[in-house]
């Protein structure tokens, strides 16, 4: 391990407590190997947890995969659900080991992934940091962002940066943010057909912006249309990426300018593109809101 890592690493205890509970779960196991796996991933999500605790950031243990006796004994998981985010893996190492496991099982469906080193001779563990992602089965510690930085990470989850606000109005005279493509732009050839993707009204330069929530990404596409009694209407559609469907559970919401859900629907997993059509006058303020395993993004627009 670099001497940088042990500069920022957070020192934590392991209580008795996370010490019985972690023996509790092995001993659910069929054999040894899964067994100290189970051991260790359990020790490390509780050190999380104690630490979020403390830094007042709440989760949710009971609802993680992780504390699910089923999920357990079927995935090498080390998951800990935070309340409104989603879940963050916890992955156990060693003292002196410079590369930590990432299962394939948990490239998906996480806020992040923090690295926890146990020490249980001493009755101690480090947090030594966290990434934002992971997509190998070898997460080389030297790759770490600091404890600290985990702290805003979450931050900004919770709170994400507020977006621009697109002016439909000048998008109907032809000034649309730069910020926004077309359809045909992020689309891949197959999902231009018109038997797929526009059954709506959409056309391939309707104006489309990429998201991604934790990993997943989608296509936002927006059509404004000025209509006999001064009144705008808008067709909103959201696209998976590639060939495919969106994600089971995936929510396409539209609120009002007080922040209430007026429309919302839910993906399946069989719809090529979920859409909303909406009416409004000038003035007019509301939002997109696309929503994934708790992790959301907002989109404002006015008229």
């Amino acid at each position: 391990m670099t001497q940088s890592i042990y500069e920022f690493a957070l020192p934590l205890p392991i209580t008795q407590a996370t010490r019985q509970t972690a023996q509790e779960f092995a001993n659910q196991q069929p054999n040894p190997q899964k067994a100290e796996q189970v051991r260790l991933n359990t020790l490390a999500v509780l050190v999380v947890e104690d630490y979020l605790q403390l830094m007042e950031i709440p989760t949710r243990l009971t609802a993680s995969d992780s504390w699910n006796r089923v999920l357990r004994l079927g995935a090498d998981v080390a998951d800990l659900q935070v309340t409104g985010l989603g879940q963050l893996e916890c992955r156990p190492v060693l003292p002196n080991q410079t590369l930590c496991s990432v299962p394939p099982e948990t490239w998906s469906d996480r806020i992040g992934y923090v690295v926890v080193e146990l020490d249980e001779a001493s009755s101690s563990a480090q947090l030594l940091g966290f990434v934002p992602k992971a997509a190998t089965e070898e997460l080389p510690l030297n790759q770490l962002r600091s404890p600290e930085e985990l702290l805003d990470h979450l931050a900004e989850l919770r709170h994400p940066q507020p977006s621009f606000v697109a002016n439909l109005s000048q998008w109907m005279q032809g000034a649309i943010d730069e910020s926004w493509q077309t359809l045909e732009a992020l689309l891949n050839p197959a999902q231009l057909s018109p038997a797929i993707a526009f059954r709506g009204r959409l056309g391939a330069q309707a104006p489309a912006k990429r998201i991604d929530l934790n990993g997943v990404a989608a296509v936002l596409a927006v059509d404004a249309r000025p209509i006999a009694d001064e009144s705008t209407d808008i067709c909103l559609q959201l696209h998976p990426p590639i060939d495919g469907f969106l994600p089971v559970g995936t929510r396409f919401s539209v609120l009002n300018e007080v922040g209430e859900v007026e429309l919302e629907t839910t993906a399946t997993g069989t719809e090529d593109f979920l859409e909303w059509q909406v009416g409004c006058i000038s003035g007019d303020r509301f939002s997109v809101q696309i929503t994934l395993n708790e992790v959301y993004i907002t989109q404002d627009f006015v008229i």
